[in-house]
């Protein structure tokens, strides 16, 4: 199944039948089945009929709207799941320090290894990339977390690790392409544009995998509770920070697939992926997570984007057994679980997943 991604101003998203119909004024843009549609965001301005939306609410599918720049403004989602037991049990660990702090262990611990392993993966093919001081500072984080006692430094290691490892992804983009670490809020370059961008792509992603499986999106465990903040989804996105939207990054940039007219910059200084440059994102976002099958324990075949659910599944059979969580690895480790193989930064063709 797909995420719908419109963003042409002044187009209009219509039902009929059991298709829905992207138009705008006289044009028919787009038709695609309903059933053949798992997510819908909207960038801009762009209008959703009633009959439209009726149709997402019955079919179940999530309606995401952001601004033109990546803001998300709301979210329309089917009613709230029946699975009261669950989100009973989720709120009842997220008042237990001791399984709130060895959950985040484990979060941390896979954020950390994946870290590692991009930039291994890097220099595998780029030697000459300068990085020992740094790695040094993550792999020492990351012999420290099972011992961290407490949320607050488990997230001290995790910063030190992260101010590091953005330290070393700054050398991996290829000139013209500069950055010399994270920005947000607003985004001052185009790299922070696209990494701020693709953050909110997959934390959106989670979010709505989260709440059609009955949890409470914003009851978290290693990202503290705020008023309108997806802690829990927040919490997810972790482990897929730097393998997805940071390898991505570095694909869509040292392939030269961004060029400088795909950005624009704001009054307040920012930088922000245009309408063109969101169109290249989402292609090959889309295609990257079509690219890796998995063997998980059922037997069933899998790409990558299905690692998000697996995850999710992991985490409600861990909290309602009170049990352990294994996290995301991008490789085969020593405990390491339902690996990817390392990826190349060069694209082929999707495969078609036949379960979707």
């Amino acid at each position: 199944m797909a995420t719908l991604y419109l963003t042409e101003p002044g187009a209009v998203l219509h039902k009929s039948s059991d298709l829905f119909i992207v138009q705008k004024r006289k044009d028919t843009l787009l038709e695609v089945p309903c059933a053949e549609v798992e997510h819908v965001m909207l960038y801009g301005n762009i209008q959703v009929t009633t009959a439209a939306q009726r149709k997402l609410a019955e079919h179940g599918i999530p309606l995401v709207h952001f601004t033109q720049n990546g803001r998300l403004l709301f979210r329309l989602t089917p009613p709230w799941p029946k699975n009261s037991i669950l989100r009973e049990k989720q709120w009842r660990r997220h008042f237990d320090p001791e399984f709130a702090l060895r959950l985040s262990r484990s979060l941390v611990a896979g954020k950390l290894e994946n870290a590692l392993a991009v930039i291994r993966d890097y220099r595998h093919n780029h030697p000459e990339l300068k990085c020992e001081t740094e790695l040094d500072t993550i792999v020492a984080a990351r012999a420290q977390v099972e011992g961290a006692a407490m949320l607050d430094s488990l997230r001290g290691l995790e910063g030190a690790a992260a101010a590091a490892y953005f330290k070393v992804l700054g050398r991996m983009f290829f000139s013209p392409w500069q950055f010399a670490g994270r920005n947000r809020r607003p985004p001052r370059d185009p790299v922070n544009a696209v990494l701020s961008f693709g953050y909110v792509i997959v934390a959106n992603e989670l979010q709505s995998l989260l709440e059609g499986l009955g949890f409470d999106p914003y009851a978290g465990f290693f990202h503290a509770t705020e008023y309108g903040r997806p802690s829990l989804a927040l919490d997810l996105l972790e482990e897929f920070r730097h393998t997805l939207v940071d390898r991505l990054a570095l694909h869509l940039f040292n392939q030269n697939i961004f060029a400088e007219g795909d950005f624009e910059k704001t009054a307040n200084a920012g930088v922000y992926l245009n309408r063109d440059g969101q169109k290249k994102f989402f292609r090959s976002y889309e295609r990257y997570l079509g690219l890796h099958r998995y063997e998980p324990p059922e037997g069933a075949v899998g790409y990558f984007r299905q690692h998000f659910k697996f995850q999710a599944y992991k985490l409600a059979k861990a909290i309602q057994d009170d049990g352990d969580y294994e996290p995301f690895r991008l490789h085969q480790g020593e405990l390491g679980e339902n690996p990817i193989t390392p990826l190349s930064l060069d694209f082929p063709s999707a495969p078609q997943n036949d379960d979707e």
